[in-house]
């Protein structure tokens, strides 16, 4: 990650702020859910509201941990079938999770993703390296870290449609 010596990107002040946005989205989406709310199915995710809105959460922490990666040069080694087994065992594990949990997760991951963006600096986000869920092409830093804010939003967009509906 960026060192302290020198000055974070613009580019990556510019990343962080939307990705707070999002997040801050999916926060006071989390604090207005009614209970049946939190357990309604959200079509074409399988999972209930809740489990989605963990999900987000849950996505942070990887957000951090790829852009760690990616920025060392080292890459990310979780292909897209390790992903969506990941993604599904989660699920399973999170069927009853609940609005507070999720809320506190959702501050905390998402204070940390936000940190890390906010002192990239722009050789970082230059910088490519192999993407496993891309079968470890080349994929530039800059372009995984806009995917925070992406993922945040349109899972969080499925949630709210499913219950407009």
């Amino acid at each position: 990650m960026a060192s302290e010596a020198s000055e974070a990107s613009a580019r990556a002040v510019v990343l962080a702020d939307d990705f707070a946005s999002a997040n801050a989205e999916a926060m006071a989406f989390v604090r207005g859910c009614t209970d049946s709310e939190w357990k309604t199915p959200v079509p074409g995710e399988g999972w209930s509201v809740g489990v989605v809105l963990h999900h987000i959460a849950v996505g942070h922490d990887h957000g951090v941990r790829w852009l760690q990666n990616m920025t060392s040069g080292v890459g990310v080694v979780e292909t897209a079938e390790d992903i969506d087994r990941d993604n599904a065992a989660h699920a399973e594990r999170m069927e009853a999770v609940g609005r507070d949990e999720t809320l506190a997760l959702l501050e905390q991951n998402g204070t940390q993703l936000q940190s890390f963006l906010r002192a990239l600096r722009d050789d970082e986000l230059d910088r490519s390296a192999p993407f496993g869920p891309a079968g470890r092409r080349a994929f530039p830093v800059e372009a995984l870290a806009a995917v925070g804010a992406r993922h945040t939003r349109e899972h969080l967009g499925h949630a709210r449609d499913a219950l407009s509906s």
